[in-house]
């Protein structure tokens, strides 16, 4: 796959003291600040941060990767804080942002956001993606609490060797009006035409050919990485509840616990019992990607930013993508997530500034397309998707195997742009977060007994959920 260039973009200096703080001062004037992240893009982000202290050689960024998920990174920050052992910076979710401003310890980024000399241009304000900025903006405080990094959906990723060309006409001739299976056709899957349709006829196609590698731990048809996103997901497709923001208290309130979401858990109960479904909470907390390599699974729903993952180290097969499954009759949703950063205080105002700096150049233009063209995520600035790199690489024509695949992602991000969708942030989203997960996990493994633990199942999440409010 072509990766993206490498490019600095001058930004003034600062006149920056030589001041103690996570990391240390120095003798020489140096201001040293820590980023704790989750990537395995390590090189991809070192790139960067060399290039930077070519830039400003007076400030030292120096990378940590605490943790290999999101959650687990926000327990080290929680854990950490009151120790006194936390970073200058860190990637989060705007939820964790929430859970963290009780501490006071998060820095307000207006300050700098429009500071006269060392802030956003006019142009850059204009530039970076509002509803990506926003999302550090909708909290219980008044203010910006986190910026964006990167940014990323899902994708619906399968099998193409297998996938396009299958006729099942002669088990289901509603299928794709009878014809073989295509990539439209895919494109537009709905969860109704899933599961009564499409998932028993390939479940037919599969006993009949032996086409699904079963030495797997793990095996079926669909996959989905995430529980939590499943859940969520499937409330804002429906225009079922989740979790809301009280416009007067301005405190968070916890919705999930109604019918049709239980309604929609049983739906999935079923695919699982009939051997269809599996998610990472069913498949030993694995992602699915593990078993989708490896031809155990035909389809799986996961992140655009773990694309690489979806892609066999061998090329015995080519992935293809689409957008998600939809909820019929119901206007498209796709959830948004992505990496944002705050910057955590210290008490040095030259490390803050440190780290505005460092922020303003990981995220330049330059930068964050050389990010998603060596990761998959989205640009997080519109004059990114104008470059010539990136409209060469959206451009699937010719291209085979991983170049074929991040190509699909490239423009999929095109495609799915009008509907992805953010949930609330407020002290306790967080866990609402891994309470919804939770019970998408237990009301597939809980099998046919769902009926009469689902009450439980569901009145135990929202009470855990209640508690971080």
């Amino acid at each position: 796959m072509k990766k993206g260039k490498l490019v600095t973009l001058c930004i003034l200096p600062l006149a920056l003291a030589s001041l103690t703080g996570c990391g240390g001062g120095s003798d020489s004037g140096d201001i040293e600040i820590s980023f704790w992240h989750t990537f395995s893009y390590d090189t991809q982000l070192q790139n960067i941060v060399d290039a930077f202290e070519k830039e400003y050689p007076n400030i030292h960024v120096t990378l940590t990767k605490q943790s290999t998920d999101y959650s687990g990174l926000k327990d080290l920050v929680e854990q950490g804080i009151p120790a006194n052992y936390y970073p200058n910076m860190t990637l989060c979710y705007p939820d964790h942002v929430a859970d963290y401003l009780n501490t006071g310890k998060v820095v307000k980024l207006d300050q700098f956001i429009d500071d006269p000399d060392i802030g956003w241009s006019e142009e850059d304000k204009a530039d970076v993606l509002p509803n990506l900025v926003a999302t550090g903006q909708n909290l219980q405080v008044e203010g910006t609490w986190c910026l964006p990094f990167a940014a990323s959906t899902e994708a619906l990723y399968y099998n193409s060797d297998i996938v396009i060309g299958m006729d099942l006409s002669n088990i289901d001739a509603t299928i794709n009006d009878g014809k073989a299976l295509d990539a439209a056709y895919i494109n537009s899957l709905t969860w109704e035409e899933l599961f009564n349709h499409l998932l028993p006829a390939v479940q037919t196609y599969c006993d009949n050919n032996d086409i699904i590698n079963k030495s797997n731990s793990y095996y079926g048809i669909f996959g989905y990485d995430s529980d939590d996103n499943l859940f969520i997901t499937l409330a804002e497709q429906y225009g079922y509840d989740y979790t809301s923001v009280n416009t007067t208290t301005g405190k968070g309130e916890i919705l999930f616990n109604n019918d049709d979401m239980k309604n929609e858990m049983k739906t999935f109960n079923q695919a699982y019992q009939n051997g269809w479904f599996h998610t990472k909470g069913t498949a030993g907390d694995n992602y699915i990607n593990t078993y989708y390599t490896t031809q155990g699974f035909l389809f799986t729903v996961g992140s655009t930013g773990g694309v690489k993952y979806e892609i066999p180290e061998t090329n015995t097969f080519t992935t293809y993508c689409a957008r998600v499954p939809q909820a019929e009759g119901h206007e498209a949703k796709q959830i948004c997530q992505g990496p944002s950063i705050c910057v955590l205080d210290h008490g040095s105002k030259a490390e803050n500034e440190a780290c505005w700096t460092f922020y303003k150049y990981l995220t330049n233009t330059e930068n964050t397309l050389y990010w998603a063209l060596e990761t998959g995520y989205m640009p997080i600035r519109q004059s990114a998707y104008t470059s010539d790199d990136w409209l060469e690489l959206s451009d699937a024509s010719g291209k085979t195997y991983d170049d074929l695949t991040y190509a699909q992602i490239y423009s999929l991000y095109s495609d799915v742009a009008d509907s992805l969708f953010t949930s609330p942030a407020f002290k306790g989203s967080a866990e609402a977060r891994t309470q919804a997960g939770s019970i998408t996990t237990q009301c597939l493994l809980a099998g046919e007994n769902l009926d009469s633990t689902i009450d439980s199942i569901f009145s135990t999440a929202e009470n855990q959920a209640k508690l971080a409010l």
